[in-house]
């Protein structure tokens, strides 16, 4: 009943090749939260799970493997979640995991400390030790080697269950993972890149060495901004007064910082928005249900602010006029490039 549950490596579920998700919604009403902590909590978190929703149980999960890191949803009415000593056999001693708080509150006891989490805080928590946690809302867990991790913060495990609280880089990472969660299950050859980028934003919270924040600057924290610009295009190039400067102000970078990470993709800014509204205004001149907008209404629509331009643009990119386009019955099987806006 569980989406793919392939093969397992030593870090059990979250060592399977594809991402699954489990939901108590996929369960007969009576059995719904036993079967939950059986197949999911139990099976493949080793861990066990009580419900405190007074008789209205909901949970649901997504892990997704990503090479060095595993990344889990988990969305769930109050219940409380336990590892004991019995569970502690299951090999993955070797693993820390970072739990952020991004909906809900929880309040966890870990490594000696107890502590209420709420909106945007975390914790880091040993594999290795004991852990409880009781608390609703929406979580997420990042799940990695603690030999990978020190690499990059020494002593790693010594920051267990102390609180992880807002800051410039638990916010880059946030980011990050809105952006994921935004998108399909990556490739398999480039699942192992986000993964990388997430160790080294894991290693960016708790406080990298020095010679380590170098490297996460330059490689992890980098590709961090640079999904945030395009996703932050992405949602805006409708407006026509989009720019540069209200771009970088939205990311919190440099104008100049903005355009440096731009020109690693190939594209300037202005390539970048450009290339987004001449996608959108062919979606709405192929889509019969547009067909009651006007040229002008269309090219307002995608974020032009001259019709002229418009049409100039759009010629030059799609080898026709907006009406040529609208008129031609096999222009979408045609689009040159073959890709549909998906915004």
């Amino acid at each position: 009943m569980i989406v793919d549950s392939q093969a397992q490596g030593d870090r059990g579920a979250a060592s399977s090749s594809r991402m699954f998700h489990v939901s108590t919604e996929m369960f007969a009403q009576k059995e719904r939260f036993s079967a939950f902590r059986e197949e999911f909590v139990r099976r493949h978190l080793a861990m066990d799970v009580i419900d405190h929703s007074g008789g209205c149980p909901r949970a649901d999960a997504t892990l997704v493997p990503l090479g060095p890191v595993d990344l889990m949803s988990l969305d769930t009415a109050p219940a409380e979640f336990i590892r004991d000593w019995h569970h502690l056999k299951d090999g993955r001693g070797d693993a820390l995991q970072l739990g952020l708080v991004r909906i809900g509150s929880v309040h966890f006891g870990h490594a000696g400390n107890e502590h209420t989490l709420a909106d945007g805080s975390g914790t880091l928590i040993d594999q290795g030790r004991r852990w409880r946690a009781i608390g609703l809302g929406h979580f997420r867990f990042l799940n990695v080697a603690a030999a990978a991790l020190r690499v990059l913060v020494p002593a790693a495990e010594d920051l267990a269950g102390r609180p992880v609280r807002p800051g410039p880089a638990l916010h880059l990472l946030d980011g990050y993972l809105h952006a994921l969660a935004g998108e399909e299950a990556p490739p398999p050859a480039l699942a192992p890149v986000i993964g990388g980028h997430l160790l080294d934003l894991v290693a960016a919270v708790l406080g990298p060495s020095r010679d380590a924040a170098d490297t996460i600057e330059r490689r992890g924290a980098r590709a961090a901004r640079l999904r945030l610009v395009l996703k932050e295009i992405a949602a805006r190039f409708g407006d026509p007064g989009f720019n540069v400067d209200a771009l970088a102000r939205a990311a919190g970078l440099s104008r100049r910082y903005v355009q440096g990470l731009l020109e690693e993709t190939g594209k300037s800014f202005t390539e970048h928005v450009l290339e987004r509204r001449l996608e959108r205004a062919f979606t709405l001149l192929t889509d019969p249900r547009s067909r009651h907008l006007s040229i002008i209404d269309v090219a307002c629509a995608s974020g032009f602010g001259d019709v002229s331009h418009f049409n100039r643009m759009f010629r030059r990119r799609h080898g026709d006029t907006p009406t040529g386009v609208r008129g031609n019955p096999g222009a979408e099987r045609n689009r040159p490039g073959g890709r549909r806006d998906r915004d």
